[in-house]
C-alpha cells in the first residue's frame, strides 16, 4: 500500500493514543514518525498530534502499527488496520440506520464500505436489496390506487433496485410505475371533466384522444384495462351524453365536430349506456356519412 493511504487514514480520523515517545513503543508520536519516513506526511506534527489525541480510542490498531520499523511491514499493517477500522465504522453506521429502519441509508453504507465489510455484514447487505425492493413495491402498489401526481423519487429508487436485482423484479418495477402514471392521467382527466360539466364548457380533454388511450393498451395489465374503461366512461359516456344533449338540438343535418368525436369514440370502443344509446341513435345517420 502506497502511503497515499495517509489521506484515507486521516479521513476516518480516528487517529490514536495520546502522544507518547520512545522508539519502538506504539504511540501517536511514533506513528507520525513512521508515516513521515515511509511517505512524507502532509500535516504538521502539532496538527497530527492534536487529532490523534482526540481520537485515540478509535484507532488503536493503527497506533500499534507504529511498532513496525520496516516500511513495507508498516504499510501492510496500516492497510489491515485501516480495513478493520472501516469495517467497524460500517457496522456502527449500519446498525444505526437499521435501528431507524432507514434501508436507503443502510444500503448506501454497504456500498461505500463494500471493500471492508465483515462476512456477517456482507450477508446482511446482500439481504437488504430484496427487503428494500419489497418495501418500495408495497408503497408503489398502494400509491397506484390513488395517485394524483407522479412520485418520481419512489419510482426511481424502485426501478434502480429492480435493475440491480434483475429478472422479474426489474420488469415488475417498470410496470407498476407505468400504472401509477396511468392513474395520474385518469385522475386529472376526471377532475377536468367534472370542471367542464360544472362550467358548461363541454369540450373533451386531450387525454380522451387516441394517443393517450393507446398508452393503456401498451401497458396491457388488468389494472391498465380497468383504468382505460374508467377513462372511456368519463370521456364518452358521462361527458359524451352532456355534449350530445347540448349539440343535437342545434344540429341541422350536419355532424358537428364535438358530436363526431363522441360518436366515433362510442362506436370504436363499443360503449353502451341506457342514457347514451338513444342519443347515439339520433346522430347515427348524419355522423355515419362523415
Amino acid at each position: 500500500m502506497k502511503l497515499s493511504m495517509i489521506p484515507m487514514f486521516m479521513a476516518g480520523l480516528g487517529l490514536m493514543l495520546a502522544s507518547g515517545c520512545g522508539e519502538g513503543k506504539p504511540s501517536c508520536e511514533l506513528l507520525y514518525k513512521r508515516l513521515d519516513k515511509c511517505d512524507k506526511m502532509p500535516l504538521k506534527k502539532s496538527a497530527f498530534m492534536e487529532m490523534c489525541d482526540k481520537k485515540k480510542d478509535d484507532h488503536a490498531d493503527e497506533i500499534a502499527c507504529s511498532a513496525k520499523k520496516d516500511c513495507d511491514e508498516f504499510k501492510k499493517c496500516m492497510e489491515t488496520a485501516r480495513k478493520a477500522a472501516s469495517a467497524k465504522r460500517a457496522q456502527k453506521r449500519f446498525d444505526e440506520a437499521m435501528a431507524k429502519n432507514d434501508l436507503k441509508d443502510a444500503m448506501m453504507i454497504c456500498d461505500i464500505h463494500k471493500e471492508s465489510l465483515s462476512d456477517d455484514l456482507k450477508k446482511k447487505c446482500a439481504d437488504l436489496g430484496p427487503k428494500a425492493y419489497d418495501e418500495q413495491m408495497k408503497k408503489a402498489t398502494e400509491l397506484r390506487k390513488t395517485a394524483e401526481k407522479q412520485e418520481y423519487g419512489l419510482c426511481f429508487e424502485l426501478k434502480d433496485l429492480g435493475k440491480k436485482l434483475g429478472g422479474d423484479k426489474e420488469k415488475a418495477a417498470e410496470t407498476v410505475c407505468k400504472e401509477i402514471e396511468l392513474q395520474v392521467t385518469v385522475k386529472r382527466t376526471l377532475d377536468e371533466i367534472e370542471k367542464n360539466l360544472k362550467s358548461k364548457s363541454l369540450s373533451q380533454p386531450f387525454q380522451c384522444m387516441e394517443n393517450t388511450l393507446k398508452k393503456f393498451d401498451e401497458v396491457g395489465t388488468d389494472f391498465a384495462k380497468e383504468k382505460k374503461a374508467q377513462l372511456l366512461d368519463a370521456c364518452f359516456v358521462k361527458l359524451g351524453k352532456a355534449i350530445l344533449e347540448k349539440e343535437i338540438p342545434e344540429m341541422k343535418g350536419f355532424c358537428r365536430y364535438s358530436v363526431e368525436k363522441v360518436y366515433k369514440g362510442v362506436k370504436e370502443y363499443k360503449l353502451s349506456d341506457p342514457g347514451l344509446d338513444p342519443l347515439i341513435a339520433q346522430v347515427t345517420e348524419v355522423c355515419e356519412k362523415k
